[in-house]
């Protein structure tokens, strides 16, 4: 066999090295002139189109995989393999029926690209609804017994047909509703007034408006009135929720998580807890501080040796020191499961 001389060894070495060369830099490379659209502003259950192009700058096929949608109603379509120098299109789909107020959608992809293995385009932009309820479809009042308080939410029609209020009916008796027309057809204005004599208590109630819209003829905006004495309790009641015993064997670290916290408070000065006495047995309550004070701690927990499957139902019946409120009574439940 005939030996190669060292000058034709260092030239096949170079030839072969080259070779190897030009095999490591045969791969795809994915070029996105753009991998983000803003659609401006539209109507919640429009449908938005985006294509997103993709150029292969490589030298052997791009490939691409699908990966996640972030967002409900998203859809994607596109060629899973682009030649060399070719360009494809991405095609982003979102109904916009499940969202609304300022949104962004993602679409991630896996690729073959060494450089970039994995690319994310988004969409964004403002989904309204056809009509709003600014800032909320409710309203919440805190107040102490003898207040009155107003509140107000403002009605927004985003179609270019107009809206009529065609009138008001109120689900509950805690509150008085009027109506204000701000702009005919466009706009109006509800206000919610909780009167002074309302008694103490958590009321949630609501307020209808009738409408001539073909698909939202009924508007509901809640109400939440929490109607406070001058010593309440926060929350007004104890509830441990569904307990599984089987869950507590398997990881009693969760026993100590299910006590509840509730503060005792007086709107001015302080008062004294003279007792608490709590029905059902399997409660273990601990106050702090001891004495007067302004505000109480109340941490309700569980006797762990007196569960047992069923409901939990009771209350604490707490005393004070207080002539005007000697005593108030808090409500307890909730389950205990195998």
């Amino acid at each position: 066999m005939r030996k190669l001389g060292p000058i034709s060894a260092i030239a096949f070495a170079l030839f072969l090295s080259g070779l190897l060369a030009d095999a490591a830099t045969e791969s795809p490379r994915a070029l996105f002139p753009a991998r983000s659209h803003d659609f401006g502003t539209v109507k919640q259950g429009e449908k938005i189109v985006r294509e997103f192009t993709v150029r292969n700058q490589g030298t052997i096929p791009l490939t691409i995989e699908g990966g996640e949608l972030s967002m409900p109603g998203m859809k994607a379509r596109f060629n899973t393999g682009i030649g060399p120098g070719e360009e494809a299109r991405i095609t982003l789909e979102w109904d916009t029926s499940d969202v609304r107020g300022e949104v962004t959608g993602e679409a991630g992809f896996r690729l073959n690209d060494p450089t970039q293995p994995t690319v994310t385009l988004s969409l964004s932009g403002v989904v309204k609804l056809p009509i709003e309820i600014r800032p909320f479809a409710a309203v919440f009042f805190s107040i102490w017994k003898g207040e009155s308080a107003e509140r107000s939410v403002t009605v927004v029609n985003n179609e270019g047909r107009p809206l009529n209020i065609l009138g008001l009916k109120p689900d509950g008796e805690h509150f008085v509703a009027s109506l204000q027309t701000v702009e005919p057809g466009k706009i109006y204005n509800l206000l919610v007034r909780i009167p002074p004599e309302t008694p103490p208590g958590r009321y949630m109630e609501a307020v209808y408006l009738e409408s001539d819209h073909p698909a939202l003829s009924r508007l509901r905006i809640a109400v939440n009135v929490l109607v406070k004495t001058e010593i309440y309790a926060n929350p007004e009641v104890v509830d441990f929720g569904v307990i599984s015993l089987g869950q507590l064997a398997r990881a009693p670290s969760l026993f100590e998580l299910l006590t509840q916290t509730l503060l005792v408070k007086k709107r001015q000065g302080e008062f004294e807890i003279t007792s608490i006495v709590s029905a059902p047995s399997v409660l273990h309550i601990t106050q702090s501080p001891i004495g007067r004070s302004g505000t109480f701690r109340i941490d309700v927990g569980l006797a762990r040796e007196k569960l047992q499957p069923g409901a939990i139902t009771g209350s604490i019946h707490v005393q004070t020191n207080d002539k005007d409120f000697p005593s108030f009574v808090i409500p307890v439940r909730g389950e205990v499961r195998p």
